[in-house]
């Protein structure tokens, strides 16, 4: 996983492991930084959830969930 200051990260992608939806996970954090940038609530973040997949393109479980939880502590400073 790779991150710029305040920009989205970039996850690493699986294929032949288990990997959370790509497109899960873009929805999600698309709702996150919208409501960011715009001073609305922000969805909570520890309920999230995203399917698994196996055998297509997904992003590293263990990196989104590092990340997320990052983000939720920096929000609640």
């Amino acid at each position: 996983m790779s991150t710029t200051g305040a920009s989205r990260p970039t996850f690493t992608t699986t294929r032949f492991r288990e990997g959370y939806a790509v497109g899960d996970v873009d929805a999600f954090l698309d709702t996150v930084f919208t409501a960011i940038s715009t001073g609305q609530p922000v969805p909570p973040i520890a309920t999230a959830v995203f399917r698994p997949v196996r055998m297509a393109n997904g992003y590293d479980m263990d990196e989104v969930d590092a990340f997320l939880d990052e983000l939720e502590a920096g929000l609640a400073r």
